[in-house]
């Protein structure tokens, strides 16, 4: 599962995780747009909230179900096939923080229908073109309610430009997830997907 998120997105972050359950099925991989807040303190309060094991991502780190990856600051995480996350420095095709995209991107070439993306809370646009990439290769998006976010603007633009599989809100994100992760495709999906054709 790969998850981006801007501003507001620690937020919503610790809400998600604090409701996905310790046996929660799947690799968690995160781009978070923190701004200027200290590595350590995010990686502390992540870990405050989630059950499951968080650590920032290295060169090299494989992907492992049962544990957070983080994004560091100032880097963008990919993932480089069979399952190995590699680490690019900022550059012109991100303004800030990591990339969205380039993380949806690089899991969606790599995993397939096997990905579900998440786009939560943010000012930008990123995220939208990733979205797009995990669903064209089978996977599912899945998408924050903007109604509830502390920032529409990423959210409302997967809304406006993608149409992916779900929105809803936190509270109904961590039981959707668990159902997604153990190939349980609520109605809603097949509703949608049906919408698309």
């Amino acid at each position: 599962m790969v998850i981006g998120a801007g501003s507001g997105g620690l937020t919503a972050l610790c809400k998600l995780l604090a409701a996905l359950p310790r046996t929660f099925d799947a690799a968690v991989l995160l781009a978070l747009d923190v701004g200027s807040q200290p590595a350590s303190s995010v990686l502390q309060i992540l870990c405050g909230y989630s059950r499951m094991p968080v650590i920032y991502a290295t060169d090299g780190l494989m992907v492992r179900r049962g544990r957070v990856v983080v994004a560091p600051a100032r880097q963008h995480m990919v993932i480089v096939p069979p399952d190995i996350i590699a680490l690019e420095y900022e550059r012109a095709f991100s303004e800030g923080g990591p990339s969205v995209n380039r993380l949806f991107e690089t899991a969606a070439a790599t995993f397939g229908r096997r990905v579900i993306g998440v786009v939560l809370s943010g000012a930008s646009h990123d995220g939208t073109a990733g979205l797009t990439r995990v669903e064209a290769a089978g996977g599912i998006g899945v998408v924050q309610d903007p109604g509830e976010a502390v920032e529409s603007g990423m959210p409302a633009s997967a809304l406006r430009l993608d149409h992916p599989d779900y929105c809803c809100t936190l509270d109904d994100m961590a039981p959707l997830l668990v159902q997604l992760v153990h190939g349980d495709l609520p109605a809603l999906a097949a509703e949608q997907a049906s919408k698309k054709k």
